[in-house]
């Protein structure tokens, strides 16, 4: 059971190897693993698809480079192509190296940004610390506003005995007037009698007995 477990693996590897170099030998472009899985559709898987470069890379079909963290491989060209050659997919080999260089470091880039979020999510208010929270807030808006009650209260209060004060005041200024008028009536019809038998004016009399002639 396990010999045939053994022999199937086999076939699926070399099956895996001619697939992987037919490609990469068609296309004549510089690929990384994951892109050999993608394009061969998921065929294989990507355990299989990397085990058959690194034995067409020990066969002498494949070469791989490495550029930062990123493998790419490229199959070997026969003696025929020249030099221009070489460079353009050496080129080639470099542009993809940068693009996949580039993905790398916009997925790193967005892993970042996310275990942000989740620390920041993490540093939060609960549901509960919140609900706590929201009930300290309900309570000191019922103090606030028995307390802004009882100032309104005592302010009409307040208001009201103001008012009350101006009443009166006015009540006694009305009473003092009309006694000053009716005093100033008593005291100029006197006055008139005394100038009717007094030799000199009215301003005369009004210094010699000290009467204020604006106030008359």
């Amino acid at each position: 059971m396990f010999f045939n477990i053994y022999l199937v693996n086999q076939r699926t590897t070399t099956m895996a190897i001619a697939a992987v170099y037919n490609y990469m030998k068609l296309q004549n472009r510089p690929y990384s693993v994951n892109d050999v899985v993608t394009n061969l559709h998921n065929e294989y898987n990507k355990t299989a698809i990397q085990k058959a470069m690194d034995q067409l890379v020990i066969d002498g079909k494949l070469f791989e480079k490495v550029y930062g963290k990123q493998k790419i491989y490229c199959v070997v060209q026969d003696s025929a192509y020249d030099t221009d050659e070489l460079m353009r997919i050496d080129k080639e080999l470099q542009s993809h190296a940068n693009e996949v260089e580039s993905k790398y470091l916009d997925v790193m880039k967005e892993m970042k940004e996310q275990e942000a979020l989740l620390n920041s999510l993490k540093s939060s208010l609960t549901l509960e610390d919140v609900q706590k929270e929201k009930d300290v807030l309900q309570q000191n808006v019922k103090q606030l506003t028995h307390k802004l009650d009882d100032l309104m209260e005592s302010s009409s209060t307040e208001i009201e005995n103001l008012q009350e004060s101006k009443r009166k005041a006015q009540e006694n200024l009305d009473e003092y007037t009309r006694e000053y008028l009716k005093r100033k009536k008593i005291c100029v019809e006197i006055i008139d009698c005394i100038l009717e038998s007094y030799p000199g004016s009215k301003d005369e009399l009004y210094e010699e007995v000290g009467i204020d002639s604006t106030t008359v």
